[in-house]
């Protein structure tokens, strides 16, 4: 009965949560870490389609799986969620494209894969891990996690810019280096959403200071969408 329960469920969905040792940054301590954020917003998404009777999955990743829900529709698959939430990640690596496909083989039909990541990956292996979730039919959407401090410099002097998933660390006058910065992140965003699109994949920059209404409708517009 169950079997069959969850065979009639409207969608199957997964949801790839990027754990890496990036995602756990906030510029503030006022804000929510990417992770921490991130995290709200898988909670919140699960809850509203498994009311919807939809089946959903969840991949946890950051140099190597962490958690891997297989897709189902019943309420106690969000509480199975929310605990695994609370699981170890932070390292130091992404292996996104491994995530993805997980993901992708945990909803035998074609369905909605959502990844919430800051992206900061090879984006040639993460266009190929994408490319595979939509060959199999899977809608693909990805929140791009990003704190307001990587989208503009807004301190001033000296800071030390440094990459944290490797030793890399730059000393720099922010004045000298604000107006370059933005124009190289707004580059970066638009490259992602042109590969993205021309996957045919929703694509979405998501601000850790904007309020949950706005990410979720973006994710369920996706769904919209699915025949």
């Amino acid at each position: 009965m169950v079997k069959q329960f969850e065979e009639e469920t409207n969608t199957r969905a997964a949801l790839v949560l990027d754990v890496s040792k990036s995602m756990d940054w906030s510029g503030s301590p006022e804000r929510l870490t990417k992770l921490r954020y991130a995290e709200q917003v898988v909670a919140a998404i699960a809850l509203l389609l498994i009311r919807q009777r939809d089946a959903v999955g969840l991949v946890r990743y950051d140099d190597r799986l962490r958690t891997v829900l297989p897709a189902r529709a019943r309420t106690m698959q969000w509480r199975r969620i929310v605990r695994s939430l609370e699981e170890p990640g932070a390292g130091s690596d992404s292996r996104m494209a491994e995530g993805v496909q997980q993901a992708a083989k945990l909803i035998r039909r074609p369905g909605i894969v959502i990844l919430l990541s800051d992206l900061l990956v090879d984006q040639d292996q993460m266009e190929q891990s994408l490319r595979v979730a939509r060959a199999a039919g899977h809608q693909v959407t990805v929140l791009h996690i990003m704190d307001p401090s990587e989208l503009e410099l807004d301190s001033r002097g000296e800071a030390i810019f440094y990459d944290p998933e490797s030793t890399l660390e730059v000393t720099a006058t922010v004045s000298d280096v604000r107006r370059a910065y933005s124009a190289t992140v707004m580059h970066a965003i638009e490259e992602w959403r042109q590969r993205l699109a021309a996957l045919g994949a929703g694509y979405e920059v998501i601000r850790t200071d904007s309020p949950f209404g706005v990410p979720l409708r973006r994710a369920f517009a996706t769904r919209q969408r699915l025949p």
